[in-house]
């Protein structure tokens, strides 16, 4: 699993719905050779300030197969509804990609290509 948080011109950039005082960028899930890919914008807040704390609890979804990681997270309302939707959301496109054997490339204008979601990043959590 990896997140992204962008720079504010990437955010601006790739993702056009995302709010100049919003924190943004791109949660992956990946299982063998596919992955599964979901945007978020955060409000820039205190609570979303530490981009570690904030994602450690997507590292209990390590291991489990891809149904069972959706129904664990449609089950942790402690996460809160903004983490649990975006696990599921990444989770539902891996068991698409999974099914559909898609190594996507992009992700609508997103090139998904790591060094690339790197560069356009201020923080980064690889767990």
């Amino acid at each position: 699993m990896e997140i992204y948080r962008f720079d504010r011109g990437s955010a601006e950039r790739f993702i056009p719905w995302s709010d100049r005082d919003w924190n943004c960028g791109l949660f992956k899930i990946s299982c063998n050779d596919a992955a599964g890919y979901a945007e978020y914008a955060l409000p820039s807040t205190r609570e979303f300030a530490d981009l570690i704390r904030w994602a450690s609890v997507f590292t209990r979804l390590r291991g489990m197969p891809v149904t069972e990681a959706v129904r664990y997270a449609q089950k942790q309302q402690q996460w809160g509804s903004v983490r649990m939707q975006l696990a599921v959301s990444a989770l539902a496109d891996l068991e698409a990609n999974l099914q559909q054997h898609i190594t996507r490339m992009r992700l609508g204008s997103l090139p998904l290509e790591r060094s690339f979601l790197m560069d356009c990043s201020e923080a980064y959590y690889s767990f």
